[in-house]
């Protein structure tokens, strides 16, 4: 990496935010990381479950996605642990199981982009996972989205106020590309002033106050 120091980027973001924008293009990649795309290791839960099904034909999707999860989790530590070489992942953000995984990720040397992606709407979030499902992907229950929707928002202010640096993106279908919204590198923040999800950006703005010059 351009710094000599290896990145962990989380992407995060509700279902059918479209996270995979950021956590599987190296190109996008590498253009926020300043850096060649080819020396991002990236971790696709998705490839790793459709891996599991393929050699267990019989295996219910749910235990599939169990032992994928736990799979991405385990190269995740063991990268993090060689401190050695730059990944991505993305993830819902429902819990805050990667809390403590940012903070060993930090103490082992690690720089942190953060990247949230999100849309305009839970039904939005609902319609795309239908869409997906359409065209062959792979699905989220209604219900499920809707509890992990307000979990994820709420776990935006932690990870956007402790990655080395944070950007927040609206990809709803009223914009023809992904909008950023906000921006954070060190101390200097930026917030647009015509974002399109303002609400989501409000959790943000007690801790870094009145918006500033683009980073």
């Amino acid at each position: 990496m351009t710094s000599g120091r290896p990145w962990f980027v989380l992407v995060a973001g509700i279902n059918g935010a479209g996270k995979s924008t950021f956590a599987q293009n190296r190109e996008t990649l590498g253009l926020l990381l300043e850096a060649r795309g080819p020396e991002i290791e990236v971790i696709n839960p998705d490839l790793v479950t459709q891996e599991i099904r393929g050699s267990e034909k019989e295996l219910p999707i749910g235990e599939a996605n169990v032992r994928a999860a736990n799979e991405c989790k385990r190269r995740v530590r063991d990268l993090i642990s060689s401190g050695d070489r730059s990944f991505v992942i993305e993830t819902v953000l429902s819990t805050e199981k990667y809390k403590p995984i940012v903070r060993a990720a930090l103490r082992r040397g690690f720089q942190v982009l953060f990247v949230y992606v999100t849309l305009g709407s839970v039904d939005e979030a609902i319609h795309r996972v239908a869409a997906r499902v359409s065209r062959g992907g792979h699905d989220v229950p209604v219900d499920k989205v809707r509890a992990r929707w307000p979990r994820s928002l709420a776990n935006l202010p932690w990870f956007w106020q402790h990655a080395s640096r944070a950007l927040v993106y609206f990809n709803g279908s009223s914009v023809p590309e992904p909008v950023l919204m906000a921006e954070r590198r060190d101390s200097k923040v930026w917030f647009a002033e015509d974002a399109p999800a303002p609400w989501a950006l409000e959790p943000l703005l007690p801790k870094w106050g009145p918006r500033s010059r683009k980073p």
